[in-house]
């Protein structure tokens, strides 16, 4: 990517900052939620009393997450390979054309 690009993006990621953090913090609650319902080692921790306050929850999970991760994330995306996000847009462009079946 030249620098005239990058430059560019860094001015969009800025401009849209308020929504992608938002969008992060939605995918990183949901995903913990998936992570608790599919671990049989947690099958004992009562959920639902948390997530009745959506808000409430993501924010606390999206603010827990980045205690732990702030650093590291910020490294390893700084390293990422260019070909993870073709990589990721091919895998979502499968998951899109496949046929949901109607049970």
């Amino acid at each position: 990517m030249d620098t005239q690009s990058k430059n560019y993006v860094k001015a969009l990621v800025n401009k849209y900052n308020e929504v992608l953090l938002h969008s992060m913090s939605i995918a990183v609650a949901e995903d913990l939620i998936n992570l608790i319902v599919v671990n049989g080692d947690d099958k004992n921790f009562k959920l639902s009393p948390l997530i009745k306050d959506q808000q409430v929850f993501r924010l606390f999970v999206t603010n827990e997450f980045l205690r732990y991760n702030s650093n590291s994330v910020l490294n390893e995306l700084k390293g990422m390979d260019d070909n993870f996000f073709s990589k990721m847009r091919k895998r979502k462009s499968d998951k899109e054309s496949q046929a949901r079946s109607d049970f």
